[in-house]
């Protein structure tokens, strides 16, 4: 037996409520034992100082951040995809049955003009998000 086991032994006698909370961390950290569950509490128990909570909240805001950009980009490109199939569809018709039409092209430029805004937010949206990961691809090498 290992002369320490005595000495580094630990006991604590909890209340029903203070059980089923501790059931409850066993099991969401899939640990077999109640000793398994406190060694692996005690590794990591670095991650509650104030320090690593203040980089978890910089993380998750970030997070966001990035998790909205994207989501615009996948709103205004599907937009855009939409918009351009309808002036195509449009413009294919009216080279097919009437190639002469001038207010039919004159429809077709003006929503090309109206699309081209919004391809260049695209554009300018693809940027930022690029920046945005590279600034914190750069801030994870540094840190």
């Amino acid at each position: 037996m290992n002369p320490n086991a005595k000495r580094n032994m630990i006991q604590v006698r909890l209340n029903d409520a203070e059980m089923k909370q501790f059931e409850a961390v066993k099991l969401s950290l899939s640990e077999k034992t109640n000793a398994a569950t406190l060694r692996e509490l005690i590794r990591l128990a670095p991650l509650t100082e104030e320090q690593s909570q203040t980089q978890v909240k910089h993380l998750l805001k970030e997070y966001d951040d990035l998790d909205a950009k994207i989501s615009a980009l996948m709103w205004d490109s599907s937009n855009v995809t939409k918009n351009l199939n309808e002036i195509a569809h449009a413009a294919n018709i009216a080279k097919n049955n009437d190639p002469t039409n001038e207010d039919t092209w004159n429809w077709i430029i003006q929503q090309l003009q109206q699309v081209f805004p919004t391809i260049q937010q695209l554009n300018q949206l693809c940027n930022e998000t690029k920046s945005y990961l590279k600034k914190g691809l750069d801030e994870i090498g540094s840190a």
